[in-house]
């Protein structure tokens, strides 16, 4: 559970600091593009995802069961959501082609989390 903590810090802490610093920009080459208050949203959403990575920080140093837990179950209602809200967004013509690279990280780390969810590991 640990590494898949480590790999959600790692990839949210890249889009965080993407929305939040630079969305337009970041976004860019996924055919994405903002006006002033979509760059306003995306900054706030950056800012979570980099909240979240705090959580996860700590979630991984804690040996404490029911907060790994409760932060993978987060993480899997995020990743679930969020991939269907991208996928609904790619077949609606709003990104190009390369917008499946997201669609496919947010299903396999919800599918990675799920295992999880369904045989956590002894601690």
């Amino acid at each position: 559970m640990n590494t898949l903590f480590l790999v959600i810090m790692i990839t949210q802490i890249l889009f965080g600091l993407g929305f939040t610093l630079m969305p337009g920009p970041f976004l860019a080459p996924f055919g994405v593009t903002f006006d002033p208050t979509s760059t306003v949203f995306a900054r706030l959403f950056g800012s979570a995802l980099l909240g979240f990575d705090v959580i996860l920080w700590y979630a991984r140093r804690s040996d404490k069961l029911e907060f790994k837990k409760g932060t993978l179950y987060g993480e899997f209602l995020y990743f679930s959501i969020s991939g269907a809200v991208l996928l609904i967004t790619q077949v609606s013509g709003l990104m190009n082609a390369l917008g499946w690279i997201i669609i496919v990280e947010h299903v396999v780390l919800t599918i990675w989390s799920a295992y999880f969810m369904i045989k956590p590991p002894a601690q």
